[in-house]
């Protein structure tokens, strides 16, 4: 495998008296997209959330770009969340603010740019996820999939070199689904991002993915190529693939 710049290794989590990873071991290449699949409840976004501190672990080891961040405070935490974009689940955006203000937050927060600078990459991050003269909109004023994107933008506003998608075409219809499914490629071919994708739905995983990681009950119990997925002969990945549940 390439020089992972993502990687857990015997990563173990439990919540109360809930074991949620029971020893995920996983490498992301620089430059891949990497999905990873399973059911509601298996871990994927507990495991996701590890990548820029929201979680601890109890035992084990996360890096990010080779450095372990498994027990840095939040200070140590910024500088891996600058090289790191995260697009939530609902997007997350600040329904208070326009979306310039979205866009543009970290960018004022994190560097000493002059208003005009930031005002150019709001508008040339918001092409990369094509929309144009939203600037002034707020967030009641977007549809679904344009909140998705606005949230991309914003998660890529300070150049990370990786992104982090939990569940990215939930709630969307097929067709705005199939929108953000290009836009996460077509971000890893233009700037060459890093990227994980969490999800359960199947179709996207294979629209996206460079390589497939199975979650189930906590551990990794598949990891390779989209071919080798489609081709694998574990009973429970299998089922899940064609859609008859677990096994």
């Amino acid at each position: 495998m390439a020089d992972p710049f993502i990687q857990y290794v015997d990563l173990h989590k439990s919540f109360n008296d809930k074991q949620v990873l029971c020893g995920v071991s996983l490498g992301i290449p620089r430059g891949a997209t990497v999905v990873v699949l399973g059911g509601s409840g298996s871990g994927k976004s507990v495991l996701l959330r590890h990548t820029i501190g929201l979680h601890s672990p109890d035992s084990g080891r996360v890096l990010v770009d080779g450095v372990d961040i498994s027990e840095f405070n939040e200070k140590q935490l910024l500088a891996t969340r600058k090289k790191v974009g995260m697009l939530f689940q609902a997007g997350a955006l600040f329904d208070s603010m326009t979306v310039f203000e979205n866009v543009s937050y970290a960018l004022f927060e994190h560097t000493d740019w002059e208003s005009d600078r930031v005002r150019q990459r709001v508008t040339e991050v918001l092409g990369y996820v094509e929309l144009e003269q939203v600037e002034e909109l707020m967030p009641s004023d977007l549809s679904g999939g344009m909140r998705k994107r606005v949230a991309l933008a914003r998660a890529i506003a300070l150049a990370p070199q990786a992104i982090l998608y939990d569940e990215p075409t939930t709630g969307l219809d097929p067709i705005t689904a199939n929108t953000i499914n290009k836009l996460i490629r077509s971000l890893q071919d233009r700037l060459g991002i890093t990227s994980i994708v969490v999800t359960h739905d199947i179709q996207s995983a294979f629209n996206v993915g460079d390589r497939i990681a199975f979650l189930y009950k906590g551990v990794i119990m598949f990891e390779g190529s989209m071919d080798e997925a489609r081709t694998s002969d574990e009973p429970i990945l299998k089922g899940f693939l064609e859609g008859g549940g677990y096994g």
